[in-house]
């Protein structure tokens, strides 16, 4: 009877050394294997580690599915595995591929808003990057509650602060147009809100006069000059006269600005109404913002453009209409044919 049971042990001890020398060979293999390939691959939220494993090991981003649930029950990390969009590089292991889950390193798209967009640029851009259809978009604009102060607000016109954005495949444009205003602020920091209160200027009529700024030019160098002439305009009751805001105000304008659109009222139209328009025409840079902040001191009030992305400017009504005319016949003799 001891012999016996002296037989089992070691039968016993024989099958579990088979076993551990086969599950040692698992693992070894298992953890020698690498990704053949880069393959992007989407975790569902909810998705159980099992079912994980499955659809990685038939994408061949492991060997087999069961290399993982071993791994992540030896680890215990079976519960910190996060959803998301992966992009699983070419010769990842399985403890690569592991730890790229446990950390959360999901795909990341990128989205650039340029300085002088308005909301039907930004929500057309959107919509081509498949993040939400321009109409829906465009009713999302009118989350004035997103911001600090929305008592003057219509919409998220010029709050939107124009930069880089990293989102991802979940992400909604929810997020981002939050993720935008909050950028907004954040640039823009206290100094600036207390020095525009200094200038009798509000949030709202800061980001306004500073989308103006930013549609009558696109150098730099140019803004505090620009921004001086109209602080000069607005000081003595002169019509801001900017060609942009009277282009905002029009409904699918078709690239030709006419005399009677200067003279068709609307809250946009700075050549029939005083003051700054009734709100901001596009979302400007930082450049911007800080012309009208720190304007350049000077006695010009007029200008106008010269054709090579600079401005003319004069002191006096007189000299401001020979600019206009030296400027349209030069303009005139570049397209004339030869």
């Amino acid at each position: 009877m001891f012999k016996l049971f002296r037989l089992f042990l070691l039968f016993c001890f024989f099958v579990l050394l088979a076993a551990g020398i086969c599950v040692g060979y698992h693992i070894r293999e298992a953890a020698l294997y690498k990704n053949p390939q880069e393959t992007v691959i989407e975790i569902h939220k909810g998705l159980g580690p099992r079912a994980i494993a499955k659809k990685l090991a038939a994408q061949q981003i492991i060997r087999h599915w069961l290399d993982l649930e071993v791994y992540l029950r030896t680890k215990k990390k079976s519960h910190l595995l996060k959803a998301g969009e992966y992009v699983f590089e070419q010769g990842l292991s399985l403890e690569s591929v592991v730890e790229k889950m446990v950390s959360g390193k999901v795909r990341r798209y990128k989205v650039t808003i340029p300085e002088g967009y308005n909301l039907t640029d930004v929500c057309n851009l959107f919509a081509q990057k498949g993040l939400v259809d321009r109409d829906t978009c465009l009713q999302l604009t009118r989350r004035v509650d997103w911001l600090k102060d929305s008592s003057a607000a219509v919409t998220l016109e010029g709050y939107l602060f124009p930069e880089t954005y990293l989102y991802e495949k979940r992400t909604t444009p929810e997020e981002l147009f939050k993720q935008m205003t909050a950028q907004f602020y954040k640039k823009l920091g206290e100094e600036r809100f207390i020095k525009a209160k200094q200038k009798g200027l509000s949030v709202h009529d800061l980001v306004t006069f500073a989308s103006v700024v930013e549609k009558e030019t696109g150098l730099g160098s140019e803004r505090p000059l620009i921004a001086g002439v109209f602080y000069n305009r607005l000081k003595i009751g002169m019509l801001l006269q900017s060609d942009p805001t009277v282009i905002y105000g029009i409904s699918n304008f078709n690239g030709n600005l006419t005399r009677a659109d200067l003279t068709t009222d609307s809250p946009y139209n700075t050549y029939t109404r005083p003051g700054l328009p009734v709100g901001p025409i596009c979302n400007p840079g930082i450049l911007s913002i800080d012309a009208v902040l720190n304007p350049t001191t000077t006695d010009y009030l007029y200008f106008v453009a010269k054709g090579d992305g600079s401005h003319y400017f004069s002191r006096s009504l007189a000299e401001h209409n020979r600019a206009v005319n030296d400027y349209q016949r030069s303009r005139k003799k570049q397209t004339e044919p030869l």
